[in-house]
């Protein structure tokens, strides 16, 4: 599984091996030494349930039938727009309603489209989109510390 992540309103993507998805399941993040701050950037995403190469966007609701949110951990500590393990952490997922096309997915269409063109999509996959870069904020790993995000709540543990 391969994470194809999109900065908030950017054309631009980065992928991330699955080590960057926390399996832990019990929501906890130890920060790394050498990291002073962490930002938390909320993100939606989808999660690929049939291949896509050059897919169009009209026809990219075919390829995905879950959504779900998340929190996305990094540090500029490192370099921008870094991954680090265990960093991602995702809600569980759910189904997409009707057949498609969703109203409202226009941005994962797009998303979608813009991805396979350079690259596979295949299934398991997941499509994230950033939200707001303001809904970023800094927490200084002094200890421990809860954020949340809807249901999804991470302790940060140094």
């Amino acid at each position: 599984m391969n994470l194809f992540i999109f900065p908030y309103q950017s054309e631009i993507f980065y992928t991330s091996p699955d080590t960057a998805v926390n399996q832990s399941g019990k929501g906890e993040y130890w920060v790394p030494d050498g990291i002073e701050t962490l930002r938390a950037i909320p993100f939606v995403f989808i999660r690929i349930n049939r291949a896509a190469k050059c897919s169009k966007g009209e026809y990219a609701f075919r390829h995905y039938s879950e959504c779900g949110y998340g929190i996305h951990l990094t540090s500029y500590d490192v370099n921008e727009g870094n991954i680090l393990d265990n960093c991602i952490f995702l809600s569980a997922s759910t189904p997409t309603e009707g057949s498609g096309p969703y109203p409202g997915f226009e941005a994962f269409d797009s998303a979608i489209e813009r991805a396979s063109q350079y690259m596979s999509l295949r299934s398991g996959d997941i499509i994230a989109l950033e939200l707001e870069d303001c809904a970023a904020y800094e927490i200084h790993p002094d200890g421990e510390e809860k954020l949340s995000y809807k249901e999804l709540t991470v302790k940060i543990l140094s």
